[in-house]
């Protein structure tokens, strides 16, 4: 099996979580799609939502924030992992670098759902009259839990270790 710096397998598990941000609303936006230009009953009311809109905000969120997911990952690789230049060619990447590395992702993935979700909120706060106040909260938590989980991926991933080496 190849071994790999941990910086390396940092890039290339936030390339593939970039990828995944990107495709995985596909599917939905494209259900919305076939529903909304198949079916005369869609059509919005005056002055109501037009949900191909809300989707369309909420599917190209995923392919923003995962194209500079894609784009981001060598400084952001750079940041999670220590400095590989001193270490071996042949050094298999720590638990700590993968577990940072994952909580980092983790908090990514919660971080662009809420951003999501607050701009389908403000999207709708803008078109229709009774808006619900749970997407607001959501959206702000999950941005907030990303956010959180991100800052302290390493810290993670050290206390893994450290727990690791007591036990």
């Amino acid at each position: 099996m190849p071994r790999y710096h941990p910086r390396q397998l940092a890039e290339v598990l936030l390339a593939i979580a970039g990828i995944w941000l990107m495709v995985s609303r596909m599917p939905d936006y494209a259900v919305s799609l076939y529903i909304v230009w198949s079916s005369p009953s869609t059509v919005p009311e005056a002055g109501g939502p037009n949900m191909l809109v809300l989707q369309s905000v909420y599917f190209l969120g995923n392919v923003l924030l995962g194209l500079t997911l894609i784009l981001a990952r060598k400084r952001i690789a750079c940041w999670l992992t220590p400095d590989s230049s001193s270490q071996p060619s042949d050094t298999a990447v720590s638990t700590e670098s993968l577990l940072a590395v994952g909580a980092a992702l983790v908090g990514i993935q919660h971080l662009a759902d809420g951003a999501i979700n607050l701009a389908s909120h403000y999207f709708a706060l803008r078109s229709m009259e009774p808006i619900d106040p749970s997407v607001l909260w959501q959206g702000g938590l999950s941005v907030a839990i990303g956010i959180g989980l991100f800052a302290v991926s390493v810290d993670l991933g050290r206390l893994w270790g450290q727990l690791r080496g007591r036990v």
